[in-house]
């Protein structure tokens, strides 16, 4: 009876060993990737990044809640030695740190996967309205090759049957309504269409901190995440203080009216609906790459912390 409840608990230890690796491998993907299409990428930094935590991976340990079940590891890994057995109690450090771990990086793909959506429906929103503009262009242009065309027929037969000034009329004529219609079409490619604002409230309202109905997942790892400075910092500026520096930098944040980032956030009032623009549409999609590159850089903190806790 005591030998097979001990071969039910090195089955246990096993089953949860391989796990470990196997999750730890799923991490990694990203990592190998890029260091496949560059030979010259290491996938360690270095021996110390090796042994200890990095200030990333401290600081996901921090948000996450973790930090001294994460230094407890360390400390008992380095006592045991490479070569020592792995205890019972740091097999259930490993499997409580995996476990926030993992549920951190879902919310990170949570995120991440909604800051997709929500640059599908900008994208979608960008082409129809180009596709209007277009088709309106289209049209000018069109009238403009017909009236050319026309008045120059007519106004052939004028010159041929000894009625030049009436010829000289119509050729004028065509150059007055094609100076017309260039022009119009000039306005039009320096106007930017608009259109009422519709699709679901954007993550950038979290970003720009903007009241907002309760959401159906919480994402307050994330949100304490772009709220906090990150640890190699020199101007001591948070993630989203730094993102909205570059924007206002490259003119992407034109306003910091509530109004405005509002609709740059589609958070709608409670009557009526906002209008957006091409440009402002552009604006929303550049902050929205912005923010998923930023938010993923959570995934490779906490792949750090994977790392200081490796079994050896």
């Amino acid at each position: 009876m005591a030998r097979t409840k001990h071969s039910a608990k090195q089955v246990l230890k096993v089953a949860i060993l391989s796990a470990l690796v196997s999750v730890q491998a799923l991490h990694c993907l990203p990592v190998l990737a890029a260091a496949s299409s560059n030979p010259g990428t290491t996938l360690y930094a270095s021996t110390s990044a090796q042994q200890g935590l990095t200030p990333g991976a401290k600081e996901a340990a921090t948000l996450l809640g973790i930090l001294p079940k994460v230094e407890q590891l360390i400390q008992m890994r380095d006592a045991r030695g490479v070569e020592g057995p792995i205890t019972d109690q740091e097999m259930a450090l490993k499997v409580a740190v995996l476990d926030r771990v993992l549920r951190g990086s879902l919310e990170v793909r949570m995120v991440s996967d909604r800051i997709d959506r929500e640059l599908a429906w900008a994208f979608n929103g960008q082409g129809m309205l180009q596709g209007r503009k277009q088709k309106t262009l289209n049209y000018l242009f069109a009238a403009n090759f017909m009236q050319g065309g026309i008045l120059g027929i007519v106004s052939g037969p004028m010159f041929l049957h000894g009625l030049p000034i009436a010829g000289t009329d119509l050729l004028l004529l065509a150059s007055s309504i094609g100076l017309g219609l260039s022009t119009i079409s000039f306005v039009e490619i320096m106007k930017s269409p608009g259109k009422k604002i519709d699709g679901e409230t954007t993550v950038l309202a979290n970003i720009f901190q903007l009241e907002q109905p309760e959401p159906t997942h919480r994402l307050d790892t994330v949100v304490k995440f772009m709220h906090s400075v990150p640890p190699e910092s020199t101007d001591h500026k948070t993630r989203v203080e730094k993102l909205i520096a570059d924007w206002k930098k490259g003119h992407y944040l034109t306003s910091m009216k509530e109004t405005h980032l509002k609709k740059l956030a589609v958070l709608q009032p409670e009557a009526g609906r906002y209008k957006e623009h091409l440009g402002l549409i552009g604006n929303r999609i550049r902050m929205l790459f912005d923010t998923q590159w930023t938010v993923e850089q959570l995934d490779e903190e906490m792949l750090d912390i994977l790392r200081a806790v490796d079994i050896n």
